[in-house]
């Protein structure tokens, strides 16, 4: 990735002063296929939730500008113990039970895609995360989804309750998470 893209760290205010910044990238990259035709994917939505999901805990949004233009952003929150994902099947008790970090989006300009960024901005994202795992939903049928795997997360779940479908994917962020959530 070259030396011009910067990674900044925002807190939920500046991700709420800056969520206008944010909706022409996640509208450029969620009229892609598989996402393209979803409900779930749609701008108003994306607002909404964003807005609900910056007064969570632990909420963390980093963006990736190459030239002061907007190429990548990621963010997430914390999920309490107990606490999992909307419509989503029932993980490994391992994973139900303990704390997470919800990593709800990670969207990067196809431009800038095979060249490190996302790994970059998640890197970032989950970096000195008290939680015991990160989780994530990945749309089964999207280029993403492989990349994840490839990256080490596991599958310990599914939505299906509207397509496009995802599963729900964990990775350990501390030593003690093992490998007993796959």
């Amino acid at each position: 990735m070259p030396d011009e893209t910067t990674l900044t760290v925002h807190d939920r205010q500046a991700a709420l002063d800056g969520l206008d910044k944010l909706t022409p990238l996640y509208q450029q990259v969620y009229a892609e296929p598989p996402y393209n035709s979803a409900p779930k994917f749609s701008l108003p939505r994306f607002r909404e939730r964003t807005r609900e999901q910056t007064l969570a805990s632990g909420f963390r949004l980093v963006t990736a500008r190459r030239d002061r233009a907007l190429v990548g952003f990621a963010f997430g929150f914390s999920m309490m113990p107990g606490a999992w994902w909307a419509n989503a099947s029932t993980p490994p008790r391992e994973v139900l039970d303990t704390d997470k970090y919800a990593v709800v989006e990670l969207v990067v300009s196809k431009t800038e895609r095979g060249r490190g960024l996302g790994r970059l901005l998640l890197n970032r994202l989950v970096a000195g995360r008290p939680e015991r795992f990160a989780t994530l939903a990945a749309v089964v049928e999207a280029d993403a989804y492989e990349m994840y795997r490839r990256w080490g997360w596991k599958k310990v779940g599914e939505f299906r309750a509207e397509p496009p479908y995802s599963d729900a994917l964990v990775l350990p962020l501390r030593s003690d998470a093992g490998d007993s959530a796959a």
